[in-house]
């Protein structure tokens, strides 16, 4: 079985380990189509010279770089020539001329045609991507869904829910992703006693100002660890200080650092609130504070509930009374701490590894090759 596998994000190693155990435990003959370069968490990655483990990579230019729903491989024709696929996997949104292209080579050539979705809010980006995506649904011959939303605007959209997998498009190595002490960095942080934490980009949408309120309104003396970089750093940091709340500030830290600065908190929230046009569509930092055994509370936005599930606290988005409460509870009971932390491990090995989701991928391969 040949697979040609069309995915920007891929740029970064560390979100290739799926498709590495598609081709070595799965022996699935994938190559993964990148672009030449690619700007990804704050950086212009090249990947000319870039090497897969177990399978091809083939770095090849592209037309309108750093738009999502633009770019497009202009060399695409003799790379489908070249690997001569049996599916076509692409995870660009349906309504890209990624997409498109992929959709009208895989009708060209007989390839099945499968792609990934995150998009839980039908948003209109004019006639044209309408038109495409309109096109890419028509020829798709399996859809991934990112979220069960995402799986719902699909089935309005006229496309069979029973073609439809809900899965995220990367997980958790829980190898890398795991407890571990870090009392050395702890320190070198200036943390102390029980800690709260955010990782993610500073932006309105991800309601970090009501979680620095909440912080605020605690009975049990806490401090907040924010990771991440972006608009509302300033906004952030001024309203802290006008809530006597101890912050500690952290740029976006590689995603090999991660674990290490997971495990230095006491919980991890994610307070995310749904716009006009956006809306939570994972959380991946949720999946691996779980898998760190670290308790996670969610507000209600988007895809948070599912994710969390029975293994962590959910509360309303903008409640920021709820989830003082949430905090402070898990502040002083540490039996309540260790019960979720271990429910959340237990959630991500059941459903959210790379390994989970490579064979899910690799189930739906075996059918469409029937």
């Amino acid at each position: 079985m040949k697979v040609l596998f069309v995915s920007h994000s891929s740029v970064i190693p560390n979100y290739q380990e799926k498709l590495e155990i598609l081709a070595s435990r799965h022996h699935v003959e994938l190559t993964l189509l990148l672009p030449h370069h690619w700007p990804e968490a704050g950086k212009r990655v090249d990947t000319r010279g870039m090497q897969g483990k177990g399978f091809q990579i083939i770095s090849a230019p592209i037309i309108f770089e750093k738009r999502l729903k633009w770019f497009f491989f202009p060399t695409f024709s003799s790379i489908v020539q070249k690997v001569q696929p049996d599916i076509i996997h692409v995870e660009e949104e349906p309504y890209s001329f990624a997409a498109w292209q992929a959709a009208g080579w895989a009708e060209k050539t007989g390839a099945k045609l499968v792609v990934f979705t995150w998009e839980n809010l039908l948003e209109r980006f004019g006639w044209l991507h309408d038109q495409v995506r309109a096109r890419v649904l028509r020829q798709a011959d399996h859809m991934i869904a990112g979220n069960t939303e995402a799986a719902r605007l699909l089935e309005e959209s006229g496309y069979s829910h029973a073609r439809t997998t809900v899965l995220p498009q990367y997980g958790v190595n829980p190898l890398k992703f795991k407890k571990k002490n870090v009392a050395g960095l702890r320190k070198e942080l200036g943390l102390k006693g029980f800690t709260v934490g955010f990782a993610g980009r500073l932006v309105e949408e991800k309601g970090i100002l009501h979680l620095v309120r909440a912080v605020s309104r605690m009975d049990h003396k806490s401090q907040l660890l924010i990771i991440g970089g972006g608009p509302d750093k300033d906004r952030l940091w001024q309203e802290a200080v006008a809530r006597r709340t101890n912050v500690v500030f952290v740029d976006a830290v590689d995603n090999e650092r991660m674990p290490d600065y997971l495990n230095c908190m006491d919980a991890l929230v994610l307070p995310s609130l749904t716009g006009r046009k956006w809306k939570e569509q994972f959380g991946r930092v949720l999946i691996e504070a779980q898998a760190c055994e670290v308790p996670v509370i969610g507000s209600s936005s988007g895809a948070i509930p599912e994710v969390i599930g029975q293994a962590g606290l959910v509360f309303p988005e903008g409640d920021v009374s709820l989830l003082a409460s949430y905090l402070d509870n898990l502040a002083g009971s540490a039996s309540l701490r260790g019960n979720l932390g271990k429910k959340g491990r237990a959630r991500v090995l059941a459903n959210y590894t790379n390994e989970r989701l490579a064979i899910e991928i690799d189930k739906n391969y075996k059918i469409l090759c029937k």
